[in-house]
């Protein structure tokens, strides 16, 4: 007959009274005992153990009672491994759970550090079995009753969604604070270390959860790692509950950063922030509700380090490419976290978050066609495109499609759903007066219809010849940097032995300069050039382009174009009458297309250094590197020959750098 040990018959380490929350009007009651009796088992199968009943040292518990252990093992390994059952009367009892190593913060030899185990606040006895027992040193169990929770004042006390910064296109989703879920720290802690998030870790939290309290649920995880493990706070950075509602957890540096070092991944933490899906998903099935919240506070994320929750990107704690929104056992874990129904759905996970970086709830807008109005004319063979701000109903778009006079054609849809193409066929009459309109009930994906009708309108070439698309400096800009590249954008693949002589540089008496000039893009229709010796200031220079340039399908350009530019005077400042400090003002227009001026004020005399970069890292281009007076000062930035994205711009200065979020639209 199994013999019923009580709580005094066991080394007790501690039983600790925590916090009491006035919010609550309840106490966080954690309790630690040491089991002493090593050698008190039962030998039940090959190398596994059974302890002796132990009786649970709270009484009253609410709303839940859980129970984490942490154990000493020498030569610990995988197989390693504990239950815990729970019984009301010590004679019937609830099924055996698996506790699995939730060892997140730190890989410590031979330290195995148990997930928490709810049970019902009615039992009263706990017993565990483990095979470790040969190797077992040192056994600690942890007793948590969190309080119940009062949900009216959870309800009443929700932060709402906010979006403090204007660079940012998504508002936080609306959070329980941790005062509010009742946690004894503060919100925010000026020690705590930043990361710099470049990927999303998705958990859950594995335990059988026997309560729909799950502010109690968060306040129990955060004493478990606080005073169970003895980490500084609780590991996640966010937690959703099955019921859509989302609660900050690891306390923030500031309102501003958030990015603070988790512990949630397996000692790889840097790099990350760690979303908690509070249930075990290893069979259970995600409520919808509480994946959109989880995809929601992902999509904010996202927007707001700039990471592409569909792509993937080089994780240095892991030291390999990961995709950027990953499970914690694909991200250097090594365990079954986030539960196979989790893993199951993190395509959709990605999928949702990126709709809602779109905002699924936008009207769609034309963001680029070809022709456009800086084309003169359209090629007679080429195909038509429409660029939409979402992806499209396809069918509704197709519907709402008319195009005047009638002509056969085929429409086409790249893999995002978001551009149209219409291919004519035959091909278009010569010189002719279209005109295509699709009609404001075309649809977004998410069936959000069009703010007004779109119409594109545009004349057929006599034939089908070269066309400029953009430059930059554009004809009649001003304020140009003495060392600015030159760039021409045409609309076909150039063919590089048209070009000598039919590209020519020349300062306002008609002196031909000379120039460096970048041919590595030709194929995609762009000429770069920068002259050879920076260019005088408050001066007049010309680009000639000359009929006879082509392209490589024999289409040559057909006319004489000349574009003219002025460059700045001195440093193109203008004066401030006492400038306080060093600040990024702002980049407008912000969302842009195809060119922004960015703004920033000196305090005083500096070397300033303004790159950009895209989404990953790459530098794109330089656009100051030189020394500069104090005062207010603009730059250009002109994206005419790159993709749509994110991109973002840095400013260096002797004394501090600073960065902001560009985002180009076409």
């Amino acid at each position: 007959m199994t013999k019923l040990f009580t709580i005094n018959q066991y080394k007790l380490l501690s039983i600790i009274l925590l916090f009491a929350f006035s919010l609550f009007g309840q106490e966080i009651t954690h309790k630690k005992i040491e089991y002493s009796k090593l050698g008190s088992f039962s030998n039940i199968a090959h190398s596994e153990f059974l302890s002796e009943i132990i009786e649970i040292p709270i009484q009253n518990a609410e709303p839940f009672i859980a129970i984490g252990l942490n154990a000493t093992i020498l030569n610990m390994n995988k197989n390693s491994q504990f239950f815990i059952r729970a019984s009301v009367n010590g004679n019937n009892w609830s099924e055996w759970q698996l506790i699995t190593n939730d060892n997140d913060l730190e890989q410590t030899e031979n330290k195995f550090i148990g997930s928490l185990t709810f049970f019902d606040k009615s039992n009263k006895f706990m017993q565990f079995r483990t095979n470790a027992i040969t190797t077992l040193k040192k056994l600690t169990f942890s007793f948590i009753s969190p309080g119940k929770t009062s949900q009216q004042k959870i309800k009443n006390n929700i932060i709402k969604s906010q979006n403090n910064n204007s660079l940012l296109t998504l508002d936080r989703p609306e959070f329980v604070s941790r005062k509010t879920w009742g946690c004894p720290q503060t919100e925010n802690v000026s020690s705590r270390s930043l990361t710099n998030v470049t990927h999303l870790i998705i958990h859950h939290s594995a335990a059988n959860t026997v309560s729909n309290d799950y502010a109690a649920v968060v306040r129990t995880y955060w004493d478990w790692h606080v005073n169970g493990n003895g980490w500084d706070d609780i590991g996640y950075n966010w937690l959703v509950d099955p019921n859509g509602v989302l609660y900050k957890g690891r306390a923030w540096k500031s309102d501003n950063e958030e990015n603070i070092l988790g512990a949630h991944n397996s000692s790889k933490n840097s790099g990350t922030s760690g979303i908690c899906f509070i249930g075990n998903y290893v069979s259970d099935i995600p409520s919808d509700i509480g994946l959109n919240k989880v995809a929601s506070i992902a999509a904010f994320l996202c927007d707001k380090y700039g990471i592409d929750p569909e792509g993937s990107s080089y994780h240095e704690a892991i030291n390999k490419v990961n995709n950027n929104i990953s499970g914690h056992g694909q991200s250097g874990g090594g365990t079954e976290c986030p539960g196979t129904q989790m893993i199951n759905r993190m395509s959709l996970i990605r999928e949702l978050t990126a709709s809602k970086i779109i905002d699924i709830t936008a009207s769609p807008n034309v963001v680029a066609t070809y022709p456009n109005s800086q084309i003169d004319s359209m090629y007679l063979s080429k195909s038509i495109f429409i660029e939409f701000s979402h992806p499209m109903n396809q069918n509704s778009v197709v519907n709402a499609f008319l195009i005047t006079p009638n002509t056969f054609g085929t429409i086409s849809w790249n893999t995002e759903g978001n551009i149209l193409y219409y291919e004519p066929s035959p091909a278009f009459a010569k010189q002719t007066n279209y005109s295509i309109i699709i009609s404001k009930n075309a649809m977004s994906n998410w069936n959000v219809e069009l703010p007004e009708n779109v119409e594109l309108n545009f004349t057929t070439k006599s034939r089908d010849n070269l066309s400029l698309i953009s430059s930059f400096p554009q004809d009649g800009d001003i304020n140009i940097d003495t060392d600015t590249s030159i760039s021409l954008h045409f609309d076909g693949f150039l063919n590089s032995s048209t070009l000598g002589g039919n590209v020519v540089f020349t300062d306002i008496n008609g002196n031909s300069l000379d120039i460096i000039v970048n041919a590595s893009e030709y194929s995609n229709g762009i000429i770069k050039f920068t002259p050879q010796s920076p260019l005088e200031e408050n001066s007049t220079y010309f680009i000639e382009l000359k009929k006879d340039i082509a392209a490589t399908d024999n289409y040559n350009f057909g006319i004489d174009k000349t574009i003219s530019f002025t460059t700045k005077t001195t440093t193109s400042v203008e004066k401030t009458s006492s400038p306080v400090s060093f600040h990024l003002i702002s980049a407008y227009p912000n969302p842009f297309n195809p060119s922004t001026t960015i703004e920033y004020n000196l305090a005083q005399s500096s070397h300033v250094r303004i790159t950009i970069y895209d989404i990953i890292g790459n530098l794109i281009t330089t656009l100051v590197n030189k020394d500069m007076n104090s005062g207010l000062h603009k730059v250009k930035f002109d994206a005419s020959n790159l993709p749509s994205g994110i991109y973002f711009s840095q400013i260096k200065t002797n004394n501090e750098t600073k960065t902001i979020k560009l985002l180009l639209t076409k």
